[in-house]
């Protein structure tokens, strides 16, 4: 198992503070979901212009980018929009060889109004298919988030039906399935295959919303979570996702990302991910 953060935790940091704390705190690697007020990195001078030196200075610190973080969200019935989440998995996808990224973050996406779950599951398979295609073009993976109305369990296989693992895995976001009601080990089990990623936090929820707080300190059963993932033979990467950037009263990365690395220890063996 190894560490990463995820950079929603600390949206008004530079590049530079976010691998310095990674460092000071033995975080072993970043994974991209904006950097200052650009959401898209591959928009960014830090991935176009200056792309030779970010790439530089997370060497010189062994930092890794497990997972670059798109906004591509399968069911978009309007073609003008699926033409442009094709065009974003493009540029991520051409991008993720030179960060050495293994995985795509996309999303499946709210069944919108007029639509029903049939006809907009049968929209995620034919859109999840030209992604896979354009990310097996460039030796990455494309992983579905469990999130919008594809959080659980059956219905992320439902959309799964017919690929294999090694054309698209599964971001397993700790937080959704179980808030839709699904116990973590029912989660892990039925995704066991596909899981290749995950997303911690913890949160309360309030009015009908989550609302971020460190970990330990919300209502997610974290450790039954974490029992679950160990229960499947998980040993990849767990990236804190603190969502700072949505949320203004989260906790600040000066205390989230410290906290991260303490709460796991003792929880976790650290290792090496192969």
């Amino acid at each position: 198992m190894q560490l990463c953060f995820s950079t929603l935790a600390c949206p008004g940091w530079s590049i530079a503070q976010m691998v310095s704390a990674a460092g000071a705190h033995g975080i072993e690697g970043i994974d991209f979901r904006g950097i200052g007020e650009e959401i898209d990195i591959t928009r960014s001078s830090h991935f176009q212009a200056e792309l030779k030196h970010t790439l530089a200075l997370f060497g010189q610190h062994a930092l890794a980018m497990p997972c670059l973080n798109t906004s591509v969200t399968l069911v978009s019935p309007a073609a003008d929009r699926w033409q442009m989440m094709l065009e974003e998995c493009h540029r991520y996808a051409m991008l993720a060889p030179q960060t050495h990224s293994r995985y795509l973050r996309i999303f499946g996406g709210a069944v919108p109004k007029g639509m029903t779950p049939a006809e907009a599951l049968t929209m995620a398979r034919r859109h999840l298919r030209q992604v896979v295609h354009i990310c097996a073009a460039q030796s990455c993976l494309p992983l579905l988030e469990t999130h919008d109305d594809w959080a659980t369990a059956p219905a992320m296989l439902a959309m799964l039906e017919g690929f294999e693992p090694r054309q698209v895995g599964v971001l397993w976001d700790l937080e959704h399935p179980y808030r839709r009601g699904e116990r973590p080990v029912d989660t892990a089990t039925a995704l066991r295959p596909f899981v290749r990623h995950v997303h911690v936090k913890d949160s309360v929820r309030r009015d009908g919303k989550n609302i971020p707080r460190l970990l330990g300190e919300g209502d997610l059963p974290l450790e039954e979570m974490f029992q679950a993932l160990r229960g499947i033979g998980y040993d990849d990467w767990i990236c804190l996702e603190t969502e700072k950037r949505w949320h203004a009263d989260a906790p600040d990365p000066e205390q989230s990302i410290p906290q991260f690395v303490q709460y796991m220890k003792g929880r976790w063996p650290r290792g090496k991910s192969q």
